[in-house]
């Protein structure tokens, strides 16, 4: 059996702000927030829960935490779990808790499973049995990927193959209970998605984007990314997290050890140019979900208001006006 886990229906019109990494969703939030007071922001990024994980998620200030009231950040330390699920949950409470007292909310994040989830509610396959995970562990990278690309390739071109946990969990799923991601994906999508939402994209062209994410990744680097990194492994050495973009690149930089097949520069200007283009792919495969999910599944989507949007200042924030005033 498959049972889904969505989220109640918003006591008031509630917009998601997406868009790749990079692309200015969170200082347009901050900006519209400080702007109608009644505004709180819940986000919905996997990596802003856990606690420490600043500087490579472009995480809001401290001031800027303080000043505008911001849902699902640090809540979480980096050893803890944190799942598809646990988002719903902790979401569905936040939106009750905002619309209760009389608030509004905006969801703001580039996590794509999440996105899926808040949308089209959630799928939970059974529980794998042990001796499943422990005969899939046995398995590399590459031959999970190459697995999952035979059983279900929309899902395998999706994850990265470095994304260990999303492979085997993707596997998993199709072991136990008999059906594809994309499978449980598209009936989750035919019942259509919580009335109440809007989804907004912000689109930045490649080239922008690029310029974008190079001066990300300097200023990462001098605010003190690598001293965080090492922070975080020496106190939490088996978080997941850490195998996140940037992280993987920083812990290989402290180790000494080059990427597979190819030599990088010495020192921080070589870390920089390491982290910009996993950062640059990632933005990569992120401006693919969005895309594939603008022509087909979100549009399709009864109940749910979407728009696919330039990054300009004027014409984000007249349709957020146009949604919440």
């Amino acid at each position: 059996m498959v049972s889904a886990s969505r989220i109640d229906p918003p006591g008031k019109p509630t917009a998601i702000l997406t868009g790749t990494t990079a692309s200015g969703k969170t200082a347009l939030a901050l900006e519209f927030a400080r702007a109608h007071g009644e505004i709180e922001i819940v986000n919905a990024d996997s990596l802003l829960v856990f606690r420490g994980f600043d500087i490579g998620t472009a995480k809001p200030s401290e001031a800027e935490l303080a000043e505008i009231p911001h849902h699902l950040v640090d809540i979480r330390n980096p050893e803890e779990s944190f799942n598809a699920g646990d988002f719903i949950l902790a979401c569905d409470s936040a939106l009750k808790d905002i619309h209760g007292r009389g608030k509004r909310a905006l969801i703001t994040g580039g996590t794509g499973f999440y996105l899926k989830a808040l949308i089209f509610g959630l799928w939970d396959s059974p529980k794998s049995p042990p001796e499943m995970r422990a005969r899939l562990e046995l398995l590399t990278n590459e031959e999970l990927f190459a697995r999952l690309l035979e059983k279900d390739e929309p899902s395998a071109l999706r994850i990265s193959m470095g994304d260990r946990y999303r492979l085997l969990r993707a596997l998993e799923t199709i072991e136990s209970s008999g059906k594809t991601p994309t499978e449980l994906e598209a009936e989750a999508s035919a019942r259509g998605a919580i009335p109440g939402l809007s989804l907004l994209i912000t689109d930045r062209g490649s080239d922008d984007l690029k310029k974008r994410i190079a001066a990300r990744s300097s200023l990462m680097l001098t605010e003190g990314f690598v001293e965080e990194v090492s922070r975080l492994r020496e106190s939490y050495p088996s978080a997941r997290a850490l195998d996140s973009v940037g992280y993987v690149e920083v812990i290989r930089y402290l180790d000494g050890i080059a990427p597979a097949g190819r030599k990088i520069e010495p020192g921080t200007e070589g870390l920089r140019s390491e982290i910009e283009l996993a950062t640059n792919q990632l933005a990569k495969r992120q401006r693919t979900f969005f895309g594939n999910a603008s022509r087909g599944q979100f549009t399709r989507a009864r109940d749910l208001k979407f728009f696919t949007l330039e990054p300009d200042r004027a014409t984000l924030w007249k349709t957020l006006e146009d949604l919440y005033c």
